[in-house]
């Protein structure tokens, strides 16, 4: 058991009801998600963003990377939710315990993965027995979720770092590092100890695009995003981080500059398709076999990160979408839904995208979801198909494009 705090958190498992509903004229068959854990603690104890201000980070009570006790509660609220949705839509039993053949859950080998995983199921299932599946060690990268290059091919190579090149040069953030600046107090970082003109300035920026390692860039972009993931990380801890940005972050233009930072690093790494395309090249080929296999559970969980979003959801073409209540474009907590739903009368099958996620109040205040508080949920339009989904024969044109 990774989260002691499960057992005294079942039950608020109890007694929640969903707003949704089945259609009337269609039945929904099965459901994959594809989730972000939750509420982490930032990386900032040593090394470069501690460096990066003159200012004294906030103590966390977990270890740098860990699943914090907040942000288990708060995946028992999103587990709690989609459970009573998912019974709801008559996908699983109404009461009782789950069937065989019911739901699968499979994580990341990481605390936050594993825990998040763990509480979720608290939420959704309160007093059942549901294993978590971990096929890696504790602490060790499960390839499904490793968003690595796997094309080893030189020409691959220099195309994906040309894209993210393009892509970074396309990006106007000098405004936004402006303010970053400013917040931190970053000139007068020992970062910048020497040098008499210090900034973020992005041009020092350098990318990699190696086989059997994530997309990296290195200089100030990835400074400046780890400094804004650490904000934003503080941000949804709420109450016991009571002087945000040490007292200079305090209005929501700088929350929409710092997150443009933040989207865009990740929209530079992982959303060029083909490297897209590569990266998440595994989850593709799991979410294809889940949709398409009789004997797939009818609801699977697949929890990940940020980057498994991204650039899945790039690799589908899917880029221009916004989640209102949110700063982030993969927020913690949130999961992708693949829907497939049968039409009652002629039996033809479509698949469905959703983004389902809490908002940025919701995380921050610790809201339970509930009818009267759902989580966002926004349609993702999937490219070539029609406003209420795909054929399965459109889904694998997008799944599978060079067949095409």
């Amino acid at each position: 058991m990774i989260c002691p705090l499960r057992s005294l958190l079942l039950v608020l498992a109890l007694g929640m009801s969903t707003a949704t509903a089945t259609a009337a004229d269609e039945q929904l068959q099965q459901v994959v998600l594809l989730s972000r854990h939750n509420l982490r603690a930032p990386v900032v104890a040593s090394g470069a963003l501690a460096n990066a201000t003159p200012e004294t980070w906030p103590r966390w009570d977990v270890g740098a990377g860990e699943l914090t006790t907040k942000g288990g509660v708060l995946e028992l609220y999103v587990g709690r939710y989609m459970g009573q949705w998912l019974r709801q839509a008559q996908l699983l039993p109404a009461t009782g315990c789950l069937q065989p053949g019911d739901f699968h859950a499979h994580a990341n080998s990481l605390q936050r993965t594993q825990a998040t995983a763990e509480f979720f199921v608290a939420g959704a299932f309160p007093g059942c027995h549901v294993a978590i599946e971990q096929r890696m060690a504790l602490g060790t990268m499960d390839p499904l979720f490793n968003p690595v290059i796997h094309n080893g091919d030189t020409a691959f190579r220099k195309r994906a770092l040309l894209a993210m090149q393009q892509a970074l040069a396309a990006s106007d953030l000098a405004p936004a590092t402006s303010v970053l600046e400013q917040i931190t107090r970053y000139p007068q970082s020992a970062a910048c100890t020497g040098r008499s003109d210090c900034h973020l300035v992005l041009s020092d920026t350098t990318f990699s695009a190696e086989p059997g390692n994530e997309p990296r860039a290195s200089g100030s972009l990835a400074l400046a995003s780890g400094l804004v993931d650490a904000l934003l990380m503080e941000h949804y801890q709420g109450s016991g981080i009571p002087r945000e940005g040490w007292g200079r972050l305090n209005n929501e233009a700088q929350w929409k500059a710092l997150a443009q930072i933040r989207n865009r690093y990740q929209d530079i790494l992982f959303g060029t398709p083909e490297v897209a395309r590569d990266v998440a090249g595994p989850l593709l080929a799991r979410v294809d076999v889940l949709l398409n296999d009789q004997a797939s559970p009818k609801v699977s969980l697949l929890v990940g990160h940020d980057s498994n979003i991204g650039s899945l959801l790039a690799a589908l073409a899917i880029s221009d979408y916004s989640l209102p209540g949110q700063y982030e474009k993969t927020p913690i907590g949130g999961l992708l839904q693949f829907e497939r739903w049968r039409d009652r009368h002629s039996g033809v099958e479509r698949i469905r995208l959703a983004y389902v996620y809490p908002t940025t109040a919701q995380l921050r205040n610790a809201q339970p979801l509930t009818e009267a508080q759902p989580p966002g949920r926004v349609a993702l339009r999937l490219p070539g198909c029609a406003a209420r989904g795909c054929t399965v024969a459109q889904f694998q044109r997008l799944l599978h494009p060079a067949a095409r």
